[in-house]
């Protein structure tokens, strides 16, 4: 048999318990089930995601009940979620087979994306034939971030990024870019109350969800993860590569939403556009580099 060194805190805690081998093959089985969930709940996710993304770009009238600004942003962000997202899950998934931290952070950002996408199709998007297939998104991909932020070594991850001027860098990012879209959508209601009318990016909808959680989810985790990461805490070494993966991919998909808004002749805010182009293009060179910082080694993931 190999030999065997264990962490001293589970010699500690269990060396007086269990022989070394079999606290050995305990821990060997817990990583083996660790990465089967991750693969089965990806590869769901990924099918799934397939259906929905396909069938909202050309199954005709699935949308109809939607405006047609919203239908072109779900069009929108159906292309990103199909050529983008879907494969970005899949090669991550490729990645964490090898052992990579990289890929681990790729996929939690990714498995972040898709519940945030999921859950504005179940709550916000009109009532048709898929509500089920969102839902079942929406579920598996909150629970499997859950189990997947439980399953990570917050401690190693620091270990393994490189600190300095792009970590301090990407932690302002979020700050700002959080910060900045939650006064967006907070100066638009703000101005409808005092109007005395309902937001114009309600349209015929009963309630703002996008805005609900872009300021009620989107913005504090932004903050607490870039003031963590300044402050050098283990957490926001974590967050921080997550988050900006789900901000990468949902400003992609906000740039595709507002190609097919202009194709179907939909009135843009042009400074909102502006804003989300320039978040996106500073957001992925951000990411690059921050990335480009991160040592691999196997033992980072518990």
């Amino acid at each position: 048999m190999e030999s065997i060194n264990l962490p001293q805190s589970i010699n500690m805690k269990l060396g007086n318990i269990l022989p070394k081998q079999v606290i050995y093959y305990l821990l060997i089985g817990e990583k083996k089930m660790n990465k089967k969930i991750e693969y089965i709940n990806s590869i769901i996710i990924a099918l799934l995601a397939v259906l929905a993304t396909l069938s909202g770009l050309f199954w005709k009238g699935l949308y109809s009940n939607d405006t047609i600004s919203i239908t072109a942003q779900m069009m929108g962000q159906d292309m990103i979620t199909l050529i983008i997202g879907i494969p970005l899950l899949l090669a991550s998934l490729f990645l964490i087979k090898k052992g990579s931290l990289r890929g681990k952070l790729i996929w939690m950002g990714t498995i972040f994306y898709f519940l945030y996408t999921y859950a504005s199709m179940s709550f916000a998007a009109s009532y048709n034939s898929l509500f089920l297939i969102y839902v079942s998104l929406f579920s598996i991909s909150l629970y499997t971030f859950l189990y997947g932020m439980l399953s990570l070594n917050t401690a190693s991850i620091k270990d393994s990024i490189i600190p300095g001027k792009t970590t301090k860098i990407a932690g302002l990012f979020l700050i700002f870019s959080g910060a900045i879209l939650a006064l967006m959508w907070t100066k638009m209601i703000i101005d409808s109350i005092f109007v005395g009318a309902a937001p114009t990016a309600l349209e015929n909808y009963t309630t703002l969800v996008i805005q609900s959680l872009d300021i009620g989810v989107v913005f504090p985790v932004t903050l607490i993860a870039g003031i963590l990461i300044l402050k050098n805490n283990e957490w926001g070494y974590t967050l921080v590569p997550i988050l900006l993966i789900k901000a990468t991919l949902l400003g992609t998909a906000i740039l595709s939403m507002i190609y097919f808004m202009a194709q179907n002749g939909v009135e843009i805010a042009i400074a909102q556009a502006i804003f989300f182009i320039i978040v996106t293009l500073v957001g992925i060179t951000i990411s690059v580099t921050f990335y480009m910082k991160i040592k691999e080694k196997k033992a980072n993931m518990k």
